[in-house]
């Protein structure tokens, strides 16, 4: 279910593109748009910062929101399509922000969509934005299912940037964090630490998640620790359903918990392919009396700042979400002007940022 204050936004795009809202005019007030929406005031000064943010709006004291003054292109629509739930905090949201803002600099208006997860969803969505006259696409997919579809933007030569994840039946531009490397940094930072039994935590689902357990494996044999498949987890979704569980849940994260803590020898590390799946886990282990660093240290990916009760700083590898942002549009422009897709990918370098969840152990 789409929430409130997307609906808002979007609807306030949509009327921008159709040029009901023409540039410099005044929005409607916060409470028209209350009334209008049949929402709260909170609702629709979250969907008005977002607009605000990315360059859609902008707003005066005293006076309200007005459409902002943008040389918009007369097939002024880019789409971009990811999988992630529209209320879920994750990375998501930095892409959209990201590429929001991009769009507008290069005078586009961004249309979002969410497919949760859900390969039927993406198709849905596929199906949509393939009849509409859009002027590119980022698309972060969830894997190959709906290649006929992809290959049917092809044919239309559709301008067409892939976020995040490769599709090995087709060539074309990708923008994507260096994955290995970031691994890499993350778990030697570990070993350098004195760890040496290090779990990974994470469903190789995707490339991005395939290349950050190569930078685990590469990080253990260059320091001449054997790879224990005892300690990698890399299944914890419900193979029935056409949903991808993205990462792990409350139980889900106890079973995880209880395997960790079981493991003969004992880990004192584990590596968890995004922050959330770090959160989740340490989460667990608080409820088990485990303490974070002092018995089990953690480090995660991507350095999102997630709402908890903990006041233990995660160890994270930082993506650069606005630079990949700004990647994807850069690229789909090329693509536009110069109408080829042939153009290169680009990988986005990681930075580690660390906190207070890695103790230093004794190595034995």
């Amino acid at each position: 279910m789409i929430p409130k204050y997307q609906i808002i936004i979007d609807s306030i795009i949509n009327k921008i593109r159709l040029e009901d809202y023409k540039e410099g005019e005044k929005l409607p007030s916060e409470s028209q748009l209350v009334a209008e929406f049949d929402t709260s005031r909170i609702t629709v000064t979250r969907a008005l910062k977002e607009l605000e943010l990315t360059g859609v709006i902008y707003r005066e004291k005293g006076r309200g929101s007005f459409v902002a003054h943008k040389s918009v292109k007369s097939n002024n629509v880019i789409s971009l399509i990811i999988p992630h739930k529209a209320d879920f905090f994750s990375g998501g949201q930095q892409y959209i922000r990201s590429v929001y803002k991009y769009c507008q600099k290069m005078g586009y208006l961004c249309s979002v969509h969410y497919s949760q997860q859900s390969s039927k969803k993406e198709r849905t969505i596929l199906k949509d934005v393939i009849s509409h006259q859009v002027a590119g696409i980022i698309f972060y997919p969830i894997d190959s299912k709906n290649i006929d579809l992809i290959s049917r933007i092809l044919i239309k030569k559709c301008p067409i940037v892939l976020l995040d994840r490769k599709l090995n039946e087709v060539d074309l531009p990708v923008v994507e964090s260096d994955n290995y490397h970031g691994a890499l940094d993350a778990v030697n930072y570990l070993l350098d630490r004195g760890h040496r039994r290090i779990a990974f935590v994470g469903a190789k689902d995707a490339h991005s998640v395939t290349e950050r357990y190569k930078g685990y494996c590469h990080a253990l044999i260059e320091t001449k620790v054997p790879i224990s498949q005892d300690i990698i987890f890399t299944h914890y979704k419900d193979n029935t359903s056409d949903d991808i569980q993205e990462t792990l849940d409350i139980e889900g994260a106890d079973i995880i918990m209880d395997k960790l803590l079981s493991l003969k020898p004992a880990i004192s590390a584990v590596f968890c392919v995004n922050d959330l799946i770090a959160f989740q886990l340490m989460k667990a282990a608080q409820k088990r009396d485990v303490k974070i660093p002092g018995d089990l240290s953690f480090v995660g990916f991507d350095n999102i700042s997630f709402p908890t009760n903990s006041d233990i700083i995660l160890t994270s590898v930082e993506q650069e979400f606005d630079q990949i942002g700004k990647a994807c549009v850069d690229l789909l422009c090329d693509q536009i002007d110069s109408g080829n897709n042939k153009v290169p990918s680009v990988t986005i370098p990681t930075i580690l940022k660390k906190g207070g969840s890695v103790a230093e152990v004794p190595i034995k």
